[in-house]
């Protein structure tokens, strides 16, 4: 496999092998999640590539707790991982099946955005395919508030989903 590498616009060559090893896909069971993770198959199968999924949930959420004993919102955060584990598990036998490297993760974080961009950094991850629904502020609303921050502050090229 081949790709093509351009410095500036007037030097473009051709290198051998892929520039995109290691490709990561934030998972949140979202329908431009799930495509998302469709079209990060798709290139890596096409790339000899890795996926890597993550799926974070919010600390604030998580240690939420009414009275010392654990608050509604626990429960719901309890039932929202065992959702994500089975979509995971879903995903890692998609992936399997057409002979893509698969790992994943399952984080606990207080802010998402900078969760994400810190495990692309720590994981080297040349690629990151994302979904985005655009539920944050008014000037955020096209994209979304945390595949806004991830795309400006990422440290490798993101493909955002519709």
């Amino acid at each position: 496999m081949s790709q093509i590498l351009c410095t500036d616009l007037d030097s473009c060559s051709t290198v051998q092998g892929s520039l995109i090893k290691k490709i990561l896909v934030p998972f949140d069971n979202s329908k431009h999640a799930v495509r998302a993770f469709g079209f990060a198959l798709d290139m890596a199968q096409k790339r000899n590539a890795s996926l890597v999924v993550v799926s974070i949930i919010q600390d604030s959420i998580e240690k939420s707790w009414v009275n010392d004993t654990p608050g509604r919102e626990k429960n719901m955060t309890k039932s929202s991982k065992d959702i994500l584990k089975e979509q995971i598990r879903k995903m890692q036998s998609q992936a399997k099946k057409l002979n893509v490297p698969f790992d994943h993760a399952l984080l606990s974080s207080h802010s998402i955005a900078e969760t994400l961009i810190s495990f692309i950094s720590t994981n080297k991850i040349d690629l990151t395919v994302m979904g985005t629904r655009g539920k944050g502020m008014p000037k955020e609303m096209m994209l979304g508030r945390v595949s806004t921050d991830v795309a400006l502050n990422a440290n490798c090229p993101v493909v955002l989903v519709k």
